[in-house]
């Protein structure tokens, strides 16, 4: 197991948690938020309460992804955790509330009042009040591809107390990732962060079913252009082969590439579409001889050779001529 050591004390939280959120990136990418829903459906298969935010719209390419309608932009409520009211259009802009003097609470019948004590001649009515839950109420973040917390984007400026006093497993693949987690699987040589998902998934026990295995075959080859990437090992190779083996199915838009050597001149990249090789096996089998190309005729204008010219041009003629072809008796003067 890769990263049994970093996912030691992980695995004794994930019995008992309850409520477990992932969190992607702004501007993810295929492979980020690919990696994401897998670990979101190998949760929801577990049977754990799971859900998985995102700052941005999901796009028209994503929808090749399963789960992908299962992301949503804002937080979700949560049993427990802190609860915030908001009063909208109360407070200055520079935070404070003038026409507050101060606030007081007293239980009452089983109810809860909140008293607002506001200074004379001043109007304390608020536009709107909003009671939202911020924190405690999930037992597991998890952030997929992010860098640090700010690069969730509002997901995490808006609901910053939701972090705080949360076990963060934080996943990723950068370089720059600032370790923020509690639990951190950081693999900058990975090829992908479909490829650490995919292990990290079985490495915690968790099943990989066919859809899950899609999305995560969906991240490498976008990721690594279609497995011709440097950065591809024989981890990537394995985590491939365990998808195929449940059922994963290769991404549509995967293309062969044929990449040419560098020069110091040039470099050329050709993209190609990749073989159907049933077509080929049906050819293959239907012996289809190969279709070769008859050169054109072509009628040149230039001047004729010494043989094609006309005899009055003083060229002999390779006509025989008729005396040619008697026989020929030669006589001499004297017997030897």
């Amino acid at each position: 197991m890769k990263y049994d050591s970093q996912l030691a004390e992980l695995k004794n939280l994930l019995p008992s948690a309850k409520n477990i959120l992932i969190a992607i990136p702004t501007g993810a990418d295929v492979d980020k938020l690919a990696a994401g829903l897998a670990l979101f459906l190998a949760f929801e298969v577990a049977g754990k309460q799971v859900s998985i935010v995102s700052d941005d719209a999901m796009l028209v390419s994503h929808t090749h992804l399963f789960g992908v309608d299962h992301v949503q932009k804002t937080l979700p409520s949560t049993d427990g955790g802190n609860l915030t009211l908001t009063l909208e259009g109360v407070a200055a802009s520079d935070g404070t509330v003038p026409a507050l003097e101060k606030l007081d609470w007293f239980a009452e019948n089983n109810n809860l009042n909140l008293v607002f004590h506001v200074l004379p001649n001043q109007t304390f009515q608020p536009a709107r009040i909003i009671p939202r839950y911020q924190g405690s109420g999930f037992n597991l973040i998890f952030t997929v591809g992010a860098a640090n917390l700010n690069a969730l984007g509002s997901i995490y400026s808006a609901n910053s107390q939701a972090f705080s006093g949360t076990h963060i497993v934080n996943i990723d693949i950068q370089s720059a990732n600032t370790s923020f987690g509690q639990t951190n699987v950081l693999d900058a040589q990975a090829s992908s962060l479909s490829e650490v998902v995919s292990l990290v998934i079985t490495d915690l026990g968790f099943i990989l079913d066919s859809d899950s295995a899609s999305n995560i075959l969906a991240g490498i080859f976008d990721a690594t252009n279609n497995l011709f990437d440097p950065k591809v090992t024989a981890d990537t190779y394995v985590a491939v082969a365990n998808c195929l083996r449940v059922g994963g199915k290769k991404p549509s838009s995967v293309q062969a590439a044929e990449v040419m050597p560098q020069s110091p001149q040039h470099v050329i990249t050709q993209a190609q579409p990749a073989y159907d090789w049933n077509a080929v096996s049906a050819a293959i089998g239907q012996n289809v001889p190969p279709k070769y190309t008859v050169p054109p005729v072509v009628v040149s204008d230039s001047q004729p050779s010494p043989e094609e010219r006309p005899l009055e041009e003083g060229v002999v003629s390779e006509t025989v001529e008729p005396e040619w072809l008697t026989p020929k008796i030669f006589k001499g003067t004297s017997l030897g």
